[in-house]
């Protein structure tokens, strides 16, 4: 007995979505880059675990992995009202992550 359904995990992507979803590589990076900046994210490597897909070399290719990923995700326009969406998102999963290490 076959099923028609495929499971997936919720940042995984359906190929058939992604050739109709896929926003812009230039779009992608202004809006990571206007996040880059609205949070003050430091030049480095340490949020490639966090945000990336492990291939990325530094924080903010790994925002733009990021950012990519949800507006795909989410099924949102790559443009200024994304931002509304995007920079509270991001704030919070860095939040997230920040509030659990130990402090030193």
């Amino acid at each position: 007995m076959s099923s028609n359904v495929i499971p997936i995990r919720p940042n995984q992507i359906v190929k058939n979505d992604v050739v109709h979803n896929t926003p812009a590589a230039q779009d992608v990076r202004k809006l990571a880059r206007a996040l880059f900046i609205s949070l003050n994210i430091a030049p480095g490597d340490s949020l490639v675990c966090l945000l990336g897909s492990g291939d990325e070399t530094s924080n903010f290719e790994a925002v733009v992995s990021w950012v990519k990923d949800t507006l795909i995700r989410e099924k949102l326009t790559p443009d200024r009202l994304a931002l509304q969406v995007l920079l509270p998102a991001l704030e919070k999963r860095l939040f997230c992550v920040t509030d659990k290490m130990p402090h030193f």
